[in-house]
């Protein structure tokens, strides 16, 4: 027998020899503060001449993959949630003091991937909680599993501190005077998701011991307005960055300037044979190439691509002057930046000029040629 039992033992054996039934003897110890298992161990050990068998596989190892999985999906779909509202309102009440003057069109990265996240999480969530429920319908006492418990607890522990946090902060500016729409409504976001999954696995971890494990109710619930909750972010998130799609046209356009930019370097670079002109230059080394051929044969520091992306048609090289020339190329998305605005174009055919002896200030953007 384990040593924890040893004193459970001569305790059973006396309060036996009194006359006590085994479920007062169980009530005794648990109020002393044992644990349930050790208590049915030690009964056992004193009533019976033979060990308790063991079946061959409790199932510890599957069901503790199986929550850990659970619980991990839903912080990775909490923390995604949290991320998309807290841009969102950002974009919707910019503040100028600490985010700066944007130079440049969002990136809408960070918020494809906490959609990517999101997308992924909280229906595994869903599935893995339904698969969980199910096994304690079928099988009550793993309510009680302690992995359950601990991951549970751990939950109620860090959505308590998030709540506790979000209400001293909420305090602290309002005695600051400090309060915003921007603030009150992230306040709002990490209230909602924190008070959620508080209140529901905090009811979850009561059911068991209130005979209501495989009751439907506060699950069904919790996965509703969860499920709102993450249509909303969802939806939000695609009306914003855009369709895939759209995503994938802006890119080739940003591939189309980036070709253009490098094609410029390397034809100054072959027109002073290797070398970048500085303001003492006054004439080119050698002729500008005659062809977009000729500039990826004579390419100095890399061999840049002479053709668009997407229809692999080549661009347009045109030589304007012995020291000016022309590259052109089709955008489908017009570009409006606030730093590079000599690469800014609409949409459609565009032209830019670049003269060989001056190419830092020199490079203007031509105008939109008609398709």
């Amino acid at each position: 027998m384990n040593d924890m039992l040893s004193p459970l033992t001569p305790f059973i054996t006396h309060a036996r020899g009194k006359g006590m039934d085994h479920a007062t003897i169980r009530l005794l110890l648990l109020s002393a503060g044992w644990k349930e298992k050790d208590i049915a161990e030690a009964l056992a050990a004193e009533g019976l001449s033979m060990p308790v068998p063991v079946p061959p596989d409790r199932g510890g190892a599957r069901e503790a993959f199986f929550h850990l999985l659970t619980f991990a999906s839903l912080y990775v779909t909490l923390v995604s949630l949290t991320i998309l509202f807290f841009t969102y309102i950002n974009r919707l009440f910019p503040d100028l003091a600490f985010e700066g003057r944007t130079l440049v069109p969002d990136d809408f990265s960070g918020i494809r991937w906490s959609l990517a996240a999101t997308i992924v999480t909280f229906p595994l969530f869903l599935f893995l909680s339904r698969l969980l429920l199910r096994e304690m319908r079928d099988h009550p006492e793993r309510a009680w599993s302690a992995i359950r418990r601990w991951l549970t607890y751990l939950t109620l522990f860090i959505t308590a501190l998030a709540l506790i946090g979000d209400g001293v902060t909420l305090l602290f500016y309002l005695l600051e005077g400090e309060l915003t729409a921007r603030f009150l409504l992230k306040v709002g976001v990490v209230f909602l998701l924190a008070g959620l999954t508080f209140i529901y696995y905090f009811l979850a971890l009561r059911a068991p011991a209130e005979g209501r494990a495989t009751t439907d109710v506060p699950h069904r619930l919790f996965g509703g307005l969860m499920l709102v909750v993450v249509l909303a972010a969802l939806i939000w998130g695609f009306v914003l960055a855009g369709s895939p799609g759209a995503e994938r046209v802006r890119k080739f356009d940003e591939r189309r300037v980036e070709d253009l930019r490098m094609l410029r370097d390397e034809i100054v670079r072959i027109a002073h044979d290797g070398r970048w002109p500085d303001e003492r230059t006054v004439r080119l080394t050698r002729q500008l190439p005659a062809t977009l051929e000729d500039v990826q044969e004579q390419a100095q520091y890399q061999r840049p691509s002479i053709v668009d992306p997407e229809t692999g048609e080549p661009y347009t090289y045109r030589i304007v002057d012995r020291t000016r020339f022309e590259l052109c190329a089709v955008f489908a998305t017009p570009r409006d930046w606030d730093v590079d605005i000599v690469w800014n174009h609409p949409v459609g055919e565009h032209c830019f000029m670049t003269d060989a002896l001056k190419p830092d200030t020199t490079v203007k953007p031509m105008p939109a040629r008609p398709l």
